[in-house]
């Protein structure tokens, strides 16, 4: 497969549900790996972000993509589950991935974009992670976090992002306002999906000197011409930077 994919996987829940993943990379030397965990967005899947990794997979990192239930190989009906079982898939994605013997647990990433943002922001409270990159991360409220998602309203979800919120009123920006690690924050300049509001409140909340880079002209899921190059390009800068400094 391209990208060095190592394996086709299935992940199981702590409640026996099957997500599919896939591990990609390339062996680099006898030595331990940086290893990411990649979290796709609401109706997204795994499938669109090998190809955004490549950057980070050609330098020598391991990836473990998956799809969440209800998106792409997984399957399943969307409008059954809620943001605690993608979380828990989230968590047994992680927890299938430090278990790889290629991968260096002092050196763990976790990448998501939109929702998958907002899973890793809540990832990061949970587990270890050491490298934490948010692309546009959405926000919700936290009620109905066990409802299935599709039931809550779009206008109630829009409104509550036009709004100022804390860590004591949002558990995404709780887990962020604790996030000690190396973090990379990337905003959509013209995210028509993600408010600017909501962008300055996770940046508000971030306790720690990070690193910030905003995709001109692009709309939230980089789909004008160009921006997802721009993106694989700033993301990737990025990533081979981390490398270099870790692994000399």
């Amino acid at each position: 497969m391209n990208n060095g994919a190592l394996d086709r996987v299935t992940i199981k829940t702590t409640k026996g549900e099957v997500l599919k993943g896939v591990v990609s990379g390339q062996k680099v030397g006898g030595g331990k790996q940086p290893v990411i965990l990649v979290i796709h967005g609401w109706t997204s899947s795994m499938s669109r972000y090998p190809d955004r990794l490549a950057p980070a997979l050609e330098k020598g990192y391991v990836c473990v993509f998956f799809d969440m239930r209800g998106h792409g190989e997984t399957g399943g009906d969307l409008s059954q589950y809620s943001r605690q079982d993608h979380f828990d898939d989230c968590l047994a994605a992680y927890d299938f991935m430090v278990k790889l013997p290629m991968v260096d647990l002092e050196n763990i990433f976790v990448f998501g974009s939109s929702y998958g943002g907002y899973m890793a922001s809540l990832l990061s409270e949970k587990r270890s992670v050491h490298n934490l990159i948010l692309k546009a991360p959405a926000q919700y409220p936290d009620e109905g976090w066990d409802e299935p998602k599709l039931s809550q309203e779009k206008d109630t979800v829009g409104g509550y992002r036009l709004q100022h919120h804390t860590p004591e009123d949002n558990m995404a920006l709780k887990s962020v306002s604790k996030y000690q690690g190396k973090l990379l924050f990337i905003e959509c300049e013209n995210d028509e999906q993600v408010p600017k509001q909501v962008i300055n409140d996770y940046r508000e909340f971030i306790p720690t000197k990070y690193d910030y880079e905003i995709l001109e002209g692009s709309d939230h899921a980089c789909q004008l011409p160009g921006m997802n190059e721009k993106f694989i390009e700033q993301m990737g800068k990025w990533l081979i930077k981390m490398y270099e400094e870790k692994y000399k």
